[in-house]
Parts: structure tokens; sequence; C-alpha cells
């Protein structure tokens, strides 16, 4: 290995791979400040998250900065979003003090239960997940191989961080002490649901009729797509009067592409708080970076004095917004599935976050006829007949072993495990029995074809026990909460 990456007596410890070569003879690996806009991260990336730099000047374990270095590398490769990349550099870097402190100065003294030491002191879902992403890279890589398992942290209850009704209500009667581009900045988040991020990413020119039909274009954050959402023509009208606004602030032949721009005052105090104050405002053909974002917010919020019933004081943030969109869907009962879609997520994991009814809703679904899907997670997944009577029918055939919620309108089924690998199975306590003489089956073929050598098989073998061993976690969960409610 190179000796630049660590001295000649930790080499055992710590290889290279032909990649972590290539890699370590960029020169840009003998820097201490990397520039994110040469790293490939756009000027607006950087400039919407307030940092064009990656600073590795404060680590003090030479060996632990070449690490540092080559899972940065990686992480750019594969495309991390610009936060993540930041919060990796950062927890990193807290390790190296925390050796530091400690005295553990050599990568031999790196072992599991200092790292749950570390992850313990702060924050320990977010070391936790930065950890176990650089240690199982150093390990693919060949560069340090550390045992580590991750531990199951006790989750809190989600926070559901929505603005109450009498809130929003404030909020409306002062939407007017921000700026207009401002106001209408986050009257566009509300009704769309978006991050704050995609708001302000947003292109100028973002519209297009198709009809009657007004269609807005947004960039989906998470799935990392443009997809064009059909929107109300009363939204169409805000967004075309920022539009207007844009063309007559900076001129229609502008290079300026966003449809919000940078606002500010020399004043401390919010435009419009006090009307018989003038208050200039300046306008810069730039994007609005998530700092003066929230700093906007919280004068608001002081100068309109937002209070919940309880006459505490409300602190607003952009990304309540967000979730207040899902909160106003789920009082109207709208499906999960759709409102995930909404919000552009790529799985109903997040729910929680945004609504009460998704914290209770296993509770529910044990009262019901529970199902377990191929992941082990117990969900009611069932269409509701009342609005689609037709749909249901294709939606649900019973099969062998527990039910298909695969839709015949995908044509024939091309899994090569059928059901067990089908994201679309679902089963209940009553497949239990089935389930556990497949388990007795398989086990015999396994043995069989140990003893013939047959590796593509015993391979097979082994997901397959796998995938029903989720199903029986998942049995047991869903057994769990009827017994709670039971007993309740």
């Amino acid at each position: 290995m190179a000796e630049a990456f660590a001295p000649q007596a930790l080499q055992e410890r710590i290889t290279l791979s032909e990649l972590g070569k290539q890699w370590i003879n960029d020169p840009l690996m003998n820097q201490d400040v990397w520039s994110l806009l040469e790293l490939g991260y756009s000027q607006e990336e950087c400039r919407i998250n307030g940092h064009y730099h990656l600073y590795f000047h404060k680590f003090s374990l030479p060996w632990l900065k070449r690490l540092t270095q080559l899972t940065i590398k990686a992480s750019v490769r594969e495309r991390y979003s610009l936060g993540r990349i930041i919060h990796r550099v950062g927890c990193l870097n807290h390790l190296d003090s925390f050796l530091c402190n400690y005295g553990y100065t050599q990568p031999q003294s790196l072992t599991e239960a200092l790292l749950h030491q570390f992850i313990s002191e702060i924050n320990s879902g977010n070391r936790q997940n930065a950890i176990a992403y650089a240690l199982n890279l150093w390990k693919e890589e060949q560069w340090l191989e550390i045992a580590f398992t991750p531990i199951k942290l006790k989750k809190k209850s989600p926070k559901i961080e929505t603005i109450p009704e009498e809130v929003l209500y404030q909020i409306y009667e002062k939407f007017d002490l921000f700026p207009p581009t401002l106001e209408r900045l986050f009257r566009l988040q509300l009704v769309l649901g978006c991050r704050i991020g995609e708001i302000l990413t947003m292109p100028r020119h973002s519209l297009k009729q198709e009809g009657d039909k007004w269609f807005l274009l947004r960039w989906v954050e998470k799935r990392k797509h443009w997809r064009f959402v059909q929107i109300h023509p009363l939204v169409a009208e805000l967004v075309q009067e920022q539009q207007r606004f844009l063309d007559a602030q900076f001129g229609r032949d502008s290079e300026f592409d966003k449809l919000f721009c940078t606002v500010y005052t020399h004043h401390q105090s919010i435009p419009w708080a006090d009307r018989e104050l003038d208050t200039t405002l300046f306008y810069k053909p730039q994007t609005i970076t998530r700092l003066r974002i929230s700093n906007w917010l919280i004068n608001f919020r002081e100068v309109a004095d937002l209070k919940d019933k309880h006459g505490n004081r409300f602190k607003l943030t952009s990304h309540m917004f967000r979730r207040t969109k899902a909160s106003i869907m789920a009082h109207c009962e709208v499906e999960d599935e759709y409102i995930a879609a909404v919000l552009g997520h790529g799985s109903l994991d997040m729910l929680p976050h945004y609504r009460q009814r998704s914290l209770i809703r296993l509770e529910k679904e044990a009262n019901l006829k529970g199902y377990v899907d191929m992941y082990g997670r117990v969900t009611s997944f069932k269409p509701r007949k009342t609005r689609y009577e037709k749909l249901a029918n294709l939606l649900k055939v019973s099969i062998p072993l527990g039910e298909c919620h695969r839709p015949t309108m995908l044509g024939d089924c091309q899994h090569r495990y059928a059901c067990l690998s089908c994201p679309h199975h679902r089963i209940t306590p009553e497949d239990k029995s089935q389930l556990e003489a497949d388990v007795n089956c398989l086990q015999q073929d396994l043995i069989q074809a140990q003893k013939n050598g047959q590796e593509r098989r015993v391979t097979e073998i082994a997901n397959l026990l796998a995938l029903i061993k989720n199903r029986f976690d998942g049995l047991s969960e869903l057994q769990n909460l009827q017994e709670q409610k039971n007993h309740g």
C-alpha cells in the first residue's frame, strides 16, 4: 500500500484495493479543502445548502483522515445528497476527536465496543448510520475490516409536527407580513406538500397547459427525477404571478432560471410588520438559501406572535408546511399510498411523521384480517370496495399459500420463485402450518444440495428460508398486536 496512507507498521491492518489505489493517487487526496463544485455538485445545490467546500484539516489521525477522504469519494460516486456528504465528514471528524481524547490513536484500537460508545454519546441514530455506511464500505473495498453489528436503537414515537388549525389561521391572517415573493413561496409549498429544497430548485418556466388543465414541473428529491403534477388553476395563477414578478424585476431575458430569488432587507425586522416603517427590499437573481428561509420564518413567527390554543409560542419551520399538507389529506381520509405519492416518498415508512392515524394503524389492522408481506411487515392492504369496486376484484387472488395482491393488469407473473419472493404476496396466521411444512421440505432439499455440491441451489434455498423467516417474524408481531388488543 502507499506509504502516505499509513505507517509501515499498520500495513497489515490497512490495505488498499485497486479502487483505493486509483483514488489515493488522485491529487485531491493531498488537499485539505475540496471544492464541492469540482466534485460534481451544482452551484444551486451548494448555495441552497450553504456549503461550497469540504474541510479535512481538523483530522489528527492520518489513517482516519485518508479513510474519510476515500469514504467521501465513494459517496460522491454514488451521488449521495450534499447534506449526507457533509454529515459523514462531520461524523468521522467527531470520531477522530473522540479517539484522540481517549488515547486510541492506532487503527488496531478501533473496536466494536469503542464504536458503540462513540455512537451512544449523542445523536445515536444519525451517528450509527454514518458509521455503518463507512465500515461496510471499508470492508467491501478491503481497506479496513472491523466487526460491527449495529445495535437496535429504541425508536421514539414520531413527533407529529404539523401546524395546528388555530395557528394555520393566524398564518393566513398575517401572510402579508412576508414580502409577496416569499408569501407565494410558502403558499405554494403548503398546497404542493414539497420539501423546501424542491421549491427552491423549481424552474422559472415550470408551467404547462393541456386543454383546460394545468401542470407544474417539480423535482422529487428522494426519487431523483423531474415530473409534471396537475395543479388547480388558482395555483397556476400563483405561479404566473411569481413569473410576472421576475420578469418585472430582472427582465424577461434574464438568465436567472429559478422560480424564487433571494430577497433581503437591511433591517432585522419583517417588512410591513410596522405599516408606518418604510422598509426597502432588495432582490438578487440568485436562489435563496435554506438559512435565509429559516431566518425569515424566525422573524415572522416572532412578529406575527404565533401561539397555539394553550397560549404557547409556536415555532414555525418550513417543513411544517409540508407536514400540514399531509395532515390535511389524512383528515380528508386520503389513502396512505396516495399521500406518499403526493409527498414523493418511495415507501409508507415516513407517514407516521405526518399524521397520528398512521401511528395507530397496526393496532387497527390487528382487529381486521391482518396480513404479513415478504419483508415481515404487518399490513392490511385491501382496496376499498366503496371506491374501487371493480379494481378490488383485480387486486386480490386466492392462492394455495395466502393471498396475491398483484394487479392482474400487470400481466403474467415473472417472479422466479413466485409467491415467496413477490412483494405482492400476503399471508395470515392461518397459513403458518403450511409455511412450517415448506420449511421442512426446504431444509431436506438443502441437505441434499449440499451433499451434491450444488452451490447455486444452496444459495436459492437459503434465500427462500430467509424470506420465510421474515414472514414468521411478521406473524409473531401480528399475534402480539392481537393479544395486546384482546387484553387491552
